[in-house]
């Protein structure tokens, strides 16, 4: 079960935040394991740690101001960007695709039956500004989707990724970018997104687009 206590600066070292965590632990007896996430705030990390919470996880929170992205696409003969819609039907592919990229992990309860479900069917996706690189065998080959709230025109990268085969030719770049170019043509003023601290690559392609980091979440547990 994820619990979280959020108080104030000025409002801090009053038991506000004790008494809210006592709270929330005390609604989740029972639960095997309890999880938080610290989001670039050192006092509230040694909170939770006094607390016995111990860090399983972490991701280098960035921003993007769609408006300032002003990188050109480069040419990829023999590769052509697909908006989702386009894959409509194509629901094994993508399955297929998602396990050969490395998001569905080993072990994962995530099969054929459920995968539109839980991924395809994320209320969120957004199919205008998510698309696909496809080769020139209509393969799946790299992709760039977002998640989308429209009502504050903001959008946060969901996924982006390629077939291990073809990475470091500049197709995540080209997905990427197209999808970036979709969302500021729909009016998404900025989209977020969280890398692995050691996806070098990633971060790197990241700031060539223009992405700013802001602060790192740090994801704990406890028993």
């Amino acid at each position: 079960m994820r619990v979280w206590a959020g108080v104030r600066e000025d409002r801090r070292r009053q038991g506000i935040g004790s008494a809210l965590c006592e709270l929330a632990v005390a609604h989740a007896q029972g639960a095997s394991k309890l999880t938080t996430e610290i989001d670039g705030d050192p006092a509230g990390l040694a909170f939770a740690e006094r607390r016995g919470f111990t860090e399983y996880d972490s991701e280098v929170i960035s921003r993007l101001d769609t408006a300032a992205c002003s990188v050109e696409p480069k040419p990829h003969q023999g590769f052509r960007v697909a908006g989702l819609r386009e894959l409509s039907g194509r629901d094994e592919d993508l399955f297929e695709f998602y396990g050969a990229a490395g998001g569905i992990p080993p072990g994962a309860p995530i099969t054929l039956e459920v995968f539109p479900r839980l991924i395809l069917g994320n209320p969120m996706l957004d199919p205008p500004t998510s698309v696909v690189v496809l080769d020139e065998n209509d393969r799946i080959v790299s992709l760039s989707w977002l998640l989308v709230d429209r009502e504050r025109a903001r959008a946060e990268n969901e996924w982006t990724a390629t077939l291990p085969e073809l990475r470091g030719r500049g197709l995540a770049r080209l997905a990427k970018l197209a999808s970036i170019r979709r969302a500021a043509e729909a009016g998404i003023g900025e989209i977020f997104t969280g890398n692995d601290p050691d996806n070098a690559p990633m971060r790197e392609l990241n700031r060539r687009l223009g992405y700013q980091e802001l602060y790192v979440r740090q994801d704990l547990e406890r028993r």
